[in-house]
């Protein structure tokens, strides 16, 4: 017996909380150190108890964050090194339309100041081993729509157990 539309449609929603959930659970340490580890690089390197023991103590809470420079120093080396989006010809003829594809790539980027987003994204992979960047097309400013592309925050990211 076949299996009515609205059956297949409820066997495909339990799929995909299925999947998020399989997804949430595996990627739950990573998340935990990934908020710490934001929190380390704001200079936030206190545990609880510790600031708790020092204020009671009436001893000041100070945090030299030695780690911000490295931070900077890595992030500024990315940015003095951008990379540029090149295609390669892979026969004779395939050069005048490696050209146009370059172009394209570059008029994109440049309009959207990726270069940017990659940066946020990158600063990102440093902080918490996982950068994003999230490109679509925006129709609000543009009636015949204009590529967007934005730095996407790793918390909100999910990915397969398998991945």
């Amino acid at each position: 017996m076949a299996k009515s539309e609205s059956d297949e449609k409820e066997d495909l929603l339990k799929e995909i909380r299925d999947n998020f959930k399989a997804a949430r659970d595996h990627s739950a340490n990573w998340r935990k150190e990934a908020i710490e580890s934001y929190d380390f690089k704001a200079g936030n390197q206190w545990s609880e108890t510790d600031q708790a023991k020092l204020s009671e103590e009436g001893r000041p809470v100070v945090t030299f964050n030695r780690m911000g420079p490295y931070f900077d120093a890595v992030t500024g080396t990315e940015i003095n090194n951008r990379q540029e989006i090149k295609y390669l010809p892979r026969t004779v003829g395939d050069s005048k339309k490696n050209e146009i594809l370059a172009q394209a790539v570059k008029w994109a980027l440049e309009g959207t100041d990726a270069q940017f987003e990659e940066s946020d994204a990158f600063e990102d992979v440093l902080t918490s081993g996982m950068g994003w960047i999230g490109t679509r097309m925006d129709y609000e400013d543009v009636s015949d729509g204009m590529i967007c592309m934005e730095q996407v925050d790793p918390l909100e990211m999910y990915w397969p157990p398998e991945a």
